[in-house]
């Protein structure tokens, strides 16, 4: 058989295919921790609207009667100046609807704490930003620059790259050869002899392939906004169809459509989970034939 013909039928026995297979298993397992790290950050950046849904303390509970009359002027300023006694009293937003709170931020030395204020009751509600929505925001630093600023983002502009090849490796190494190709399209668990995991892989790598080129290359783009910008005018006849990719795949990677949607915003969760599950089938599947099976072939060291 010549060399298409072996790819067709059987690819493994490709010496081309065999180097690929290490380029993507090792890729995989030097980003590993990175890819891990992003992928849930930017997890939790979808998350970040739930969360302060849930977790703001800015409405009143329970609704003050109808006939309440809340807090004002002279007296609204001295109940807070009693229940924040010790803080300085800065930037105050009286609600601009009924059933939510009065916004203060509360400062000493030189630190700043925002809370709400119930102004009909004259009692505090909370912080505005209690741990869960801090959580979230430090996991979005995270995800944009790594904590490190322009950098982070030249960073994370590397790992873009290497995202887009480890997809391209990982969809020529999805072809099994013609016999087999469609085990990975859905899990065959009771007729497949590959394990359920390296099916799951195999699935999720094929079905989320525009994900994950959409996500490495808008990385990319944001990493390297110049670059980008230069290479793109050195050809400006074909510039308008590349701008209109690169328009789409960073609309993906910030989740653009089907914006203001719940079932669209928990659906972009949800696959945004993509990149973990890969990583963690992709390193599970490697650790128990690579790892365990030479630590079982191993003899057994004298007492």
């Amino acid at each position: 058989m010549n060399g298409w013909q072996r790819w067709i039928q059987a690819p493994q026995t490709l010496l081309f295919r065999r180097f690929l297979f290490q380029l993507h298993l090792w890729a995989g397992i030097g980003l590993g921790l990175y890819v891990l790290a992003i992928s849930l950050s930017g997890s939790a950046i979808l998350l970040k609207s739930p969360f302060y849904a849930a977790f703001e303390p800015k409405y009143l509970v329970p609704l003050p009667p109808a006939d309440a009359r809340p807090l004002e002027g002279a007296a609204l300023t001295a109940r807070m100046a009693e229940v924040y006694a010790g803080y300085e009293i800065g930037f105050t937003s009286p609600p601009y609807e009924p059933g939510r709170a009065f916004y203060v931020v509360l400062n000493r030395e030189g630190q700043y704490f925002p809370h709400y204020f119930n102004h009909f009751t004259g009692e505090d509600i909370g912080v505005a930003n209690p741990w869960q929505i801090r959580s979230v925001e430090w996991l979005a630093t995270m995800h944009r620059d790594l904590f490190l600023g322009p950098p982070g983002r030249t960073i994370n502009g590397i790992g873009g790259a290497l995202f887009v090849l480890m997809s391209f490796t990982g969809i020529i190494l999805w072809w099994q050869g013609r016999s087999r190709w469609y085990e990975g399209l859905l899990p065959w668990w009771r007729t497949s002899q590959r394990s359920l995991l390296w099916q799951l892989h195999s699935f999720l790598g094929f079905w989320t392939l525009l994900l994950m080129l959409a996500w490495g290359v808008s990385g990319f783009q944001i990493g390297f906004p110049r670059l980008m910008g230069s290479m793109l005018s050195r050809n400006p006849a074909e510039s308008d169809a590349v701008v209109t990719v690169l328009r789409f795949f960073r609309n993906v990677h910030f989740a653009r459509y089907g914006e203001g949607m719940a079932w669209a915003n928990w659906s972009w969760v949800l696959v945004s989970f993509a990149p973990t599950v890969l990583f963690v089938s992709g390193f599970v599947v490697w650790f128990r034939r690579v790892v365990l099976r030479r630590t079982s072939l191993q003899p057994a060291r004298a007492a």
